[in-house]
């Protein structure tokens, strides 16, 4: 639950205003402020990850989610960042809901492995994905190719009979679209499923999780994105050029503190990278 104060104060550092609209052209506003302002990352996951775990994977009640946002400038993957922008949404009055799709990445279990949101707008569903960060909804009608609009930001459905191939690309990887696979018949879950499938992404036993090793943090930018995973920092240019550069861990800290705006509190408390046996793509 999303208190009224805590509400209030998420809508003032996203710049909305007090009462946004409740339509399309509100959800935008509300999507766009959301993908360019919070950051996709598992920085709480992996301070949690290398605690005692006593306590369920931290930042996946929407209020502790957001309370850590506005304290320390962190995100998170998608079904704590996703989670807190259904609450949100809730919370001025649209008629969204959380639901479960499939990440067809290699490496990694597939199935409900990802939780995203859709939004009902005069009989229309809609997709704001926060981990996706398009900047605008994406509309999703059976049988009907869309997508949100083009650059570096665009995302695409394409429809698979009566489901959908959400198709975006991730990080450095501006070739080969990754996709996200939707079906809409099973409907809409609860929180309670998104907190269950998020615990379940944090087993070290299972490969739920491409996120549970080092450290990966993603920002849109309206005119660039900012990725930096191990010790390599990429950007991506409005006219999609990609350029990439090693960091030290030095760097690394200076420029989550700088160039991400996470507080340098939380970046000393960041643990050692793991060695790989999952390849991110973010």
């Amino acid at each position: 639950m999303v208190s009224a104060e805590l509400l209030n104060a998420v809508k003032s550092k996203l710049g909305l205003p007090s009462r946004p609209r409740v339509d399309l052209t509100g959800l935008n506003q509300i999507y766009a402020a959301y993908s360019g302002h919070i950051p996709n990352d598992n920085i709480q996951k992996r301070i949690w990850l290398s605690g005692n775990k006593s306590q369920p994977v931290t930042g996946g009640e929407p209020a502790e989610f957001f309370e850590n946002w506005l304290e320390h400038g962190t995100g998170g993957t998608c079904f704590p960042t996703n989670g807190a922008l259904c609450s949100l949404l809730c919370a001025i009055g649209f008629d969204a809901r959380r639901i479960l799709g499939s990440v067809m990445m290699e490496g990694i279990e597939h199935e409900r492995n990802h939780g995203t949101v859709l939004v009902r707008i005069a009989d229309i569903e809609y997709l704001v994905d926060a981990q996706l960060a398009a900047f605008s909804a994406l509309p999703l009608i059976v049988g009907r190719f869309a997508k949100t609009g083009g650059g570096i930001h665009d995302v695409q459905a394409v429809p698979r009979g009566e489901e959908f191939d959400v198709q975006w690309y991730p990080g450095s990887n501006r070739q080969v679209p990754m996709i996200t696979r939707l079906d809409l018949k099973p409907g809409p879950v609860d929180h309670s499923v998104f907190m269950a499938q998020y615990a379940l992404s944090a087993l070290r036993d299972r490969k739920r999780s491409p996120f549970n090793e080092a450290i990966f943090i993603g920002r849109h930018f309206p005119d660039r994105i900012l990725n930096l995973g191990r010790l390599t920092r990429t950007e991506i240019s409005c006219d999609n050029v990609v350029s990439k550069r090693e960091i030290t861990l030095a760097e690394r800290a200076q420029i989550l503190v700088d160039e991400f705006g996470i507080s340098a509190e939380i970046v000393q408390t960041i643990p050692p990278d793991e060695e790989a046996t999952t390849k991110s793509t973010i």
